[in-house]
């Protein structure tokens, strides 16, 4: 059962004030929130949908939008290996309530948020490997699925030899999505 229903306006201002004011593009937004959704206590008022990397929700876009719109979020792009990716940073007036807003959480809702640390210095690939383990029919429509679900991604968290990784956690009874996921718990 979840603990208690978070606007996602609000949930957006605070992710950006744990992330020190600055998320690098949508995808790692809305696999933030994606996570926060499925594996925390917190319900969040979205809506998501299978998309090109997984669960897509449009309203996420919006809220970003509008607080473009109002200053509350600067857009910058930046060249990252053959892409442009957006940079959104809060700016002093979308810090003030950010951090009002984070100020105001309970003591359980930071404990539940406290998830997302776990990905904060990940790549992006690590954050939609995340999510589309843990619920991959969302990834049904992703155009990068079958890059995600290659055995070198699968098994990236595992040290040493891939092949005598896989083997061990074949030998030992255990799925290659259990050892992941207990990889990941927090």
């Amino acid at each position: 059962m979840k603990l208690k229903k978070i606007n996602l306006g609000d949930l957006i201002f605070i992710l950006f004030y744990k992330y020190r004011g600055e998320i690098k593009g949508t995808t790692r937004l809305q696999k933030l929130i994606d996570i926060i959704r499925l594996y925390s206590d917190l319900e969040v008022d979205v809506n998501y949908s299978p998309y090109d990397y997984g669960d897509f929700a449009p309203e996420v876009n919006d809220i970003i939008q509008v607080y473009l719109d109002n200053s509350w979020l600067i857009k910058s792009e930046k060249k990252f290996q053959e892409k442009k990716i957006d940079i959104y940073n809060l700016t002093p007036k979308g810090n003030k309530i950010a951090k009002t807003l984070y100020d105001n959480l309970l003591t359980s809702e930071l404990k539940s948020l406290n998830i997302i640390d776990k990905f904060k210095n990940r790549k992006q690939e690590d954050l939609i490997a995340f999510s589309y383990f843990w619920y991959p029919q969302p990834a049904i429509n992703s155009k990068i699925k079958n890059i995600i679900f290659k055995k070198s991604s699968i098994l990236s968290k595992l040290e040493g030899d891939l092949e005598e990784e896989y083997f061990s956690v074949i030998n030992s009874g255990s799925t290659i999505k259990e050892v992941i996921r207990k990889s990941w718990k927090y």
